[in-house]
């Protein structure tokens, strides 16, 4: 399909992040995105700043928008949903990254089928860094499919993934962050211990991390393989990995994305009875 009008129900972290994204990949002007949100002084700001147009309510901007980008927080979806139901139809297409909200839910709500794209992104999108998994229902055809994919892609990278696997990609690339964030502040008060000034413990955790991922990336060898290149025998870096066998590392990183994983599917669960 053709985009002409692209409309955001919700214009905060992530939806503006996904506006600012597509304008400045040129994937969309500023005059085509409609948005509206509850918060009027937070939609007049992002009208200010990058010139888009703002409507007065939900059912308006679904009524002007080719395609349709639910942004909102999970508490007010219902209500959101029931408010445009009568303007949703198969010529409609509608990507949403609310967070735990599996299709069947929109179905009922609205009381029919229309075309959906259920997103799982992360907070790296607010600097285009994301990781963002997508689900179609059966209504998607190949156009809107890839106009979603361009779309979803100004934020950072897409996977397309069977709804089924959303809960898995919630517990580890959506609550991913968190973890990262927990080792990187944890090796920095490491640094520290160590005796290392706090700024340069933090400059050193960060471009190591950052490096460690552009090395995995750019030759495609397995972490593993990496790990050993690093480690010489009888070094010091094998005796920092027997540290973290004995405190049991990696079956921990596996048990937090199980954890996260199984909450995820329990509140999807929730939702539906």
């Amino acid at each position: 399909m053709t985009i002409n009008t692209i409309g955001f129900i919700g214009v905060g972290n992530m939806g503006s992040a996904m506006i600012k994204g597509l304008i400045a990949k040129n994937i969309i002007s500023a005059s085509s995105v409609n948005a509206f949100d509850i918060q009027e002084s937070v939609l007049n700001g992002m009208r200010d700043e990058l010139g888009i147009n703002t409507v007065g309510s939900n059912t308006e901007l679904v009524q002007g928008s080719d395609i349709v980008i639910l942004a909102v927080k999970p508490q007010v979806l219902k209500d959101v949903l029931v408010e445009i139901a009568d303007t949703l139809t198969d010529a409609k297409p509608v990507i949403t990254i609310v967070a735990g909200v599996p299709m069947a839910f929109y179905d009922n709500v609205v009381g029919k089928k229309f075309p959906l794209a259920r997103c799982m992104p992360n907070t790296p999108a607010l600097v285009n860094a994301g990781a963002t998994a997508v689900a179609f229902n059966d209504l998607c055809d190949a156009s809107f499919k890839e106009d979603a994919m361009n779309i979803l892609g100004s934020i950072g990278s897409v996977h397309e993934v069977a709804e089924k696997h959303l809960d898995a990609v919630t517990g580890l690339s959506g609550s991913g962050p968190a973890y990262v964030f927990y080792f990187i502040d944890g090796m920095i008060d490491a640094g520290v211990r160590m005796g290392l000034p706090r700024d340069l413990a933090r400059a050193l955790v960060l471009d190591t991390v950052a490096g460690s991922v552009k090395l995995v990336k750019d030759t495609g060898k397995h972490p593993m393989v990496l790990k050993d290149q690093v480690t010489s025998p009888g070094g010091t870096t094998v005796d920092g990995l027997q540290v973290l066998d004995e405190g049991a590392f990696r079956a921990t990183i596996v048990k937090a994305v199980e954890a996260a994983t199984k909450k995820s599917k329990k509140l999807s669960d929730n939702l539906l009875h």
